[in-house]
């Protein structure tokens, strides 16, 4: 069984496969079959087969599926504005970075293992 702290240690197959069973448990809490989904979300029925079972879909028909789910707010936290550094703020004249620059603090190469 999953948990939030072994996240890092899954495999994109292994995540892609979670979110699948995620989904597929989704939906049958709620007792909605796939035709009925296909009707709410825009999906094929089989297209929703291969997400429930770990196939890699795009993130075009997650996004539909969540929705025609009603369960978007899984999406939420990613959604979130992500804070900008005051110190990164700072360092480009008070104007938030386009582009990142590839240089790396040390403590930046700590945290990712550079």
């Amino acid at each position: 069984m999953y948990s939030p702290s072994d996240v890092y240690e899954l495999s994109d197959t292994e995540t892609i496969r979670l979110i699948g069973e995620k989904i597929r448990t989704i939906r049958l809490n709620s007792n909605i079959t796939r035709e009925q989904l296909q009707a709410a979300s825009g999906v094929h029925a089989k297209t929703i087969g291969d997400l429930e079972n770990g196939k890699n879909v795009t993130l075009a028909t997650l996004v539909s599926v969540l929705r025609g789910l009603r369960r978007m707010n899984l999406l939420d936290r990613l959604l979130e504005d992500e804070p900008v550094s005051p110190l990164l703020l700072y360092k480009a004249g008070g104007n938030v970075p386009k582009r990142a620059t590839g240089r790396s603090s040390e403590a930046q190469k700590k945290r990712l293992s550079i």
